[in-house]
């Protein structure tokens, strides 16, 4: 199911209170405010369904075929489903 798909199920589910289009612009707000919340090494923990946050991974260095490479440190998103959404879902 892509935003598209969800958009109309939702906007279906509200009884024309909202069309497609302000559906869609809550959807965008929603995924923005995640973005903006884990860029700034915040959670989003959704009960009942997911937790969302950033993890640092070190940086690595090494050597292969004779060249040197390195990796900095960074950020990676993670994301850790509820015991309860995994149990509905079996």
């Amino acid at each position: 199911m892509n935003k598209g798909e969800i958009t109309t199920v939702v906007a279906n589910k509200l009884q024309n209170n909202l069309s497609k289009k302000e559906v869609g612009e809550v959807i965008d707000i929603f995924i923005e405010t995640i973005k903006e919340t884990l860029q700034n090494r915040g959670k989003v923990i959704l009960k009942g369904f997911m937790t969302l946050r950033t993890q640092l991974v070190s940086a690595k260095s090494g050597k292969s075929f004779g060249k040197e490479w390195s990796i900095g440190s960074r950020q990676i998103p993670k994301v850790s489903c509820s015991p309860s959404f995994k149990k509905s879902i079996r």
